[in-house]
């Protein structure tokens, strides 16, 4: 089962929100926004969000398919000067352990080398111990200290970097 990764079109907008929404359905406590708060939001909000993510060094959504069926999505930041964030990442029940994961980190890795990014920096919440294997596995470390860690504290999340 391949798995292609494509940077999300503007007239994706739909296939982002039913990614969304499922993600925060099924993974709750992952994320730092609610399904309750995400699903109020209109069709334009939706149009919008896939219109500024569909361009451009300053953020991004990869949605990852299967079979012609989405199966995955993260969103990438531009951090200046150098940090490339990566947020949001999810992957369908159905797809995990098929290299979905692994493919959504690398295309927003190659997003950020293609404006100089030095780091792709992450928060995973700490109780989450399949994704914080997943991203040690991909060769993610702990930044134990340091702004980042202090940001995610807050929110009871790990900062990680590659």
């Amino acid at each position: 089962m391949g798995t292609e990764v494509r940077r999300i079109r503007p007239e994706d907008w739909h296939v982002l929100r039913e990614l969304r929404l499922a993600s925060l359905r099924d993974a709750p406590e992952a994320f730092g926004q609610r399904y309750e708060e995400a699903g109020v939001s209109d069709d334009r909000d939706w149009m919008a969000t896939a219109r500024a993510a569909s361009s451009g060094d300053r953020r991004v959504w990869f949605i990852a398919w299967q079979d012609g069926r989405p199966v995955g999505l993260v969103q990438g930041r531009r951090r200046p000067p150098s940090d490339c964030l990566l947020f949001s990442m999810w992957v369908a029940p159905k797809a995990r352990g098929s290299g979905t994961g692994r493919a959504l980190v690398q295309a927003v890795e190659d997003w950020g080398r293609g404006w100089s990014a030095e780091r792709v920096v992450l928060w995973v919440i700490g109780g989450n111990e399949g994704a914080i294997r997943f991203y040690d596995r991909i060769g993610f470390r702990l930044l134990p200290t340091g702004p980042d860690a202090d940001s995610g504290r807050l929110y009871g999340a790990l900062a990680m970097e590659r």
